[in-house]
């Protein structure tokens, strides 16, 4: 069985609109979306996931909200946000064709920046069931310095097939993230095509990560879509 995986950091949306976006998301079949909102105060009102699910045709989601608004700030003060259905809330996403089966949200360690997080879930293909870990790790390379050895332990502790998709604020052959190879292969190889900045891309910082269990039919790619300062990155995977 054949699929297509994509993550896409849409900084929600301000740079184009979250129709568009879900045009571009529905071209796989799952999705890690990242700075995604859920009636937060910049970008789009609603929930954005919930949104860019129906849109896309992608009929299944999760959200989880790394960071909420302090209760009477004006401007908007962010904290970490206590439970995952925090609103206002600001996080990452997981959209499937595919159903989804149980999911959970991991802080992950925070030092310097803002707080991040992973969502934990599983993917209820055809062949069976496949884990995914979203997440979206700090440009601070202290904060990101722990985050990825935490972000390796949880991927350690879950089933195969696995995949770790996001946003990961690195390059795959950066001393941080070269921890993952150890366990995970990078589906665009060991020096995948930059996705970052939109408008002139020089870092690979977007990433699909998967078990030796998941076959890389078609390594993972940027799709020419101005939507976000990222570019979207798909590949198509093989059960």
């Amino acid at each position: 069985m054949e699929f297509s995986v994509m993550t896409y950091n849409i900084r929600l949306g301000l740079e184009s609109d979250l129709e568009t976006v879900a045009g571009i998301l529905g071209e796989a079949d799952v999705v890690a979306v990242q700075e995604v909102g859920n009636d937060w105060f910049e970008g789009e009102p609603g929930n954005q996931a919930q949104l860019l699910s129906r849109m896309s045709g992608l009929n299944h989601h999760r959200f989880a909200a790394a960071l909420t608004v302090r209760s009477g700030t004006n401007p908007p003060e962010t904290r970490p946000a206590p439970t995952a259905d925090d609103k206002p809330g600001f996080g990452i996403a997981l959209l499937s064709r595919f159903p989804l089966g149980p999911w959970t949200r991991h802080r992950l360690p925070k030092r310097q920046d803002t707080q991040r997080c992973i969502l934990s879930g599983t993917v209820v293909t055809p062949k069976g069931p496949v884990s995914v870990l979203v997440t979206q790790l700090s440009r601070n390379p202290i904060d990101r310095g722990v985050q990825i050895p935490a972000l390796l332990r949880h991927a350690q502790t879950q089933a195969s097939p696995l995949m770790v998709l996001g946003d990961l604020a690195a390059e795959a052959m950066d001393e941080d993230l070269r921890q993952l190879a150890t366990f995970l292969r990078n589906a665009g190889g060991d020096d995948p095509h930059p996705s970052w900045p939109a408008s002139n891309p020089d870092k690979a910082f977007d990433h699909i990560y998967v078990s030796k269990e998941i076959e890389v039919m078609s390594p993972s790619m940027p799709l020419p879509f101005m939507g976000s300062d990222h570019l979207p990155v798909m590949a198509r995977l093989g059960l």
